[in-house]
């Protein structure tokens, strides 16, 4: 299946395998500060944001050093992040990261946050490519779609 043919489905979050640990080949590992707290007790939606923040980071760390060939500054255009349970201080989480679809001048990420085998929360992201020097859309390279093809899970995609 080619994933740069794929639709996103009507509400991508709701796909039940984003839930599984297994859908997931990229993971980074966080930890909940007391400072992520809220007056609830809990992770706020900042401390989570950024939980994913990092899973996507770390997926494109090698293209984005400002050295890098090519480099590759891909933008966040859209974030939405469904919370299925509360996180405590001062829980692990374990951030998984895969693709769901690959456009020409743009990317659309999926992640769960994980607390042992329970999925805490998933997230859809979609990024763009900007030129640098232009800041408009460009075309995903060729390095950088043949990474993100590395990383493609099932979620969103129909055959």
């Amino acid at each position: 299946m080619n994933p740069s043919t794929c639709t996103a489905a009507a509400d991508l979050l709701a796909d039940p395998r984003l839930k599984q640990r297994a859908a997931y080949g990229h993971w980074v590992h966080e930890h909940v500060r007391w400072s992520d707290t809220d007056m609830a007790g809990h992770a706020n939606n900042l401390a989570c944001a950024a939980f994913a923040e990092t899973g996507r980071a770390i997926l494109l760390r090698r293209f984005m050093a400002p050295d890098a060939d090519p480099r590759a500054l891909l933008v966040l255009a859209e974030f939405r992040i469904k919370y299925l349970s509360e996180i405590y201080w001062p829980a692990e989480v374990d951030v998984g990261t895969g693709v769901s679809t690959i456009g020409s001048r743009s990317c659309r990420m999926v992640q769960g946050l994980f607390i042992g085998d329970r999925c805490v929360s998933v997230a859809e992201s979609v990024l763009v490519m900007i030129d640098e020097t232009t800041r408009r859309s460009a075309d995903i390279p060729p390095t950088v779609r043949s990474l993100l093809l590395d990383h493609v899970i099932v979620a969103g995609c129909h055959s």
